[in-house]
């Protein structure tokens, strides 16, 4: 998974991992539990995201885990989410 995402109060985000509604990121900007973090997925169209916190850490190279889930994703959202299919060898 690396689709990449801006957040609305600056920043960036990459997806790292993505369970159903649940999402792990590697984010620029730290978030609390509980806050909803908002920002556009970078695709084509581009969409509209928020992630409910669940929490954050710092990670070794000095950027962001942030878990959470999903808050109302779209169908559209959902698929630019969905990994792509390995390759058939």
């Amino acid at each position: 998974m690396s689709a990449s995402l801006r957040w609305e109060l600056g920043g960036e985000a990459e997806v790292i991992a993505v369970d159903d509604d649940r999402v792990t990121l590697r984010s620029s900007r730290v978030f609390p539990p509980g806050a909803p973090a908002r920002g556009t997925l970078c695709v084509e169209p581009e969409l509209p995201i928020t992630v409910k916190v669940a929490g954050s850490r710092r990670d070794a190279d000095g950027r962001f885990v942030v878990r959470g889930r999903l808050v109302s994703p779209t169908v559209a959202l959902r698929a630019a989410l969905r990994p792509a299919p390995d390759p058939a060898p």
